[in-house]
């Protein structure tokens, strides 16, 4: 077992409980874990580019399916340390640093992201404007306190683009800390339409690669069921299946 995931551990038994664990690097899920009345599916891995892109989308289905929100907990991103405060964007998933996710629980929802090398925020485009306004800034003035174009300031506040972390840092220091959104990281997943279609089996059943069950099934009243087709896997599929609170059966 790996520092990073007996810390991770150290930090699920001190504040919470492990209502399932599965340490090897063979699915895309390390743990469920309870906060309180939150669950969170975790999956602890050194470098986030050891966790491969279908994991990512088991993942974010599980998460999805089973509305428990997930995070995969990672030291490194591309050789490089992720930064506390900063989460890591692959294919919808997040990706951040134990400390981040420690914050996370504190209450401090991290307002960084990472994506293609780049750090960024989103704006509350609609508190930015009414912050300028009150402060009797025009865009130009804004634009010019910030060293942007008049043009660049107006799309902050329509929400058409992010804004880089030096620029952001500097609207939380003339604005205020809420004109920034955070990262919502304790919700459910949302997968995309590529997603569904590329794991698509029938009806509303999802194929599962890297996962003790081998398929997910939402039920017409929004249930989730895992589908078990291995009789070697199944006792943990079950496990899985109590920890998130959904129902099993066989194929």
């Amino acid at each position: 077992m790996n520092k990073l995931l007996k810390a991770t551990l150290n930090i699920v038994e001190s504040r919470g409980e492990s209502l399932f664990l599965d340490a090897s690097e063979s699915y895309a899920y390390t743990l469920v874990a309870r906060f309180g009345n939150k669950k969170f599916l975790l999956k602890v891995s050194q470098d986030a580019e050891r966790v491969s892109s279908s994991a990512v989308r088991d993942i974010k289905l599980i998460g999805s399916c089973t509305k428990t929100p997930s995070a995969l907990i990672v030291s490194r991103v591309k050789g490089q340390v992720l930064q506390r405060g900063i989460v890591y964007i692959r294919g919808g998933a997040f990706f951040m640093s134990l400390s981040t996710f420690i914050d996370m629980l504190d209450g401090k929802e991290p307002v960084f992201k990472l994506s293609r090398g780049t750090v960024t925020a989103a704006v509350n485009g609609k508190r930015l404007r009414e912050r300028r306004i009150e402060e009797g800034l025009s865009l130009k003035n804004l634009a010019e306190k910030l060293g942007v174009t008049r043009e660049t300031v107006y799309r902050y506040e329509r929400e058409e683009v992010e804004v880089p972390a030096k620029i952001a840092k500097r609207l939380a220091a003339l604005f205020g800390e809420d004109v920034i959104h955070r990262v919502k990281i304790d919700e459910a997943p949302r997968v995309t339409p590529e997603d569904l279609l590329s794991r698509h089996v029938g009806g509303s059943t999802y194929r599962l690669v890297e996962s003790h069950p081998d398929a997910v099934r939402v039920t017409d009243d929004n249930k989730a069921v895992f589908i078990s087709a291995s009789r070697e896997k199944y006792e943990r599929a079950a496990e899985l299946a109590s920890a998130l609170g959904a129902e099993i059966e066989r194929a």
